[in-house]
């Protein structure tokens, strides 16, 4: 399966042995912003790779700083690393799609609200406070089922937003 769907789009690169591929619409998606991270910390930081297993000892924030102090890694793509690859289940990616799931679920007293970095925080930790420990995946399918491509593989009944008394998972 994995080799079907890397098999494709269009070539776009190589790095470690791995074949890289733009999509057929041009898109390569938060994929590359995370792939570009990994090579700066390889390449760019004096620690490296060590200096990125480091930061999994870490609480969140700590390892969210440390990767921001990297060239073009902001919180959203640290909190992706953080949550996908330095065991950091409660990181919330948050932007402006993640907002608008939880202004329509968890904090609707927000919406109209600009988006800032405070903001940010309210959302993330909105999103713990009703996940838990697994606030980060919990978030991640909020974030899936709202795509259109995914919806369109639901019933029509679903398709209801409005909250029905959504689970807990603490």
């Amino acid at each position: 399966m994995v080799d079907f769907i890397s098999s494709k789009g269009s070539f776009w690169g190589m790095w470690e042995g791995m074949i890289f591929r733009v999509s057929d619409s041009g898109e390569i998606g938060i994929g590359l912003n995370i792939l570009l991270a990994r090579w700066q910390l390889c390449n760019q930081n004096p620690g490296g790779v060590e200096w990125l297993a480091t930061l999994r000892k870490l609480d969140l924030q700590e390892a969210i700083d440390g990767l921001c102090s990297l060239p073009g890694v902001g919180p959203k793509v640290a909190a992706c690393i953080a949550l996908f690859s330095l065991d950091q289940h409660h990181a919330i990616p948050v932007d402006t799609h993640v907002w608008q799931i939880a202004t329509r679920y968890l904090i609707p007293e927000l919406a109209g609200t600009r988006l800032t970095p405070k903001i940010c925080n309210r959302v993330a930790d909105a999103f713990v406070s009703k996940y838990g420990k697994y606030a980060g995946w919990a978030q991640t399918l909020l974030f899936i089922s709202e795509l259109p491509s995914q919806r369109a593989l639901l019933p029509s009944s679903f398709w209801n937003t409005e909250e029905r008394s959504s689970p807990s998972f603490k």
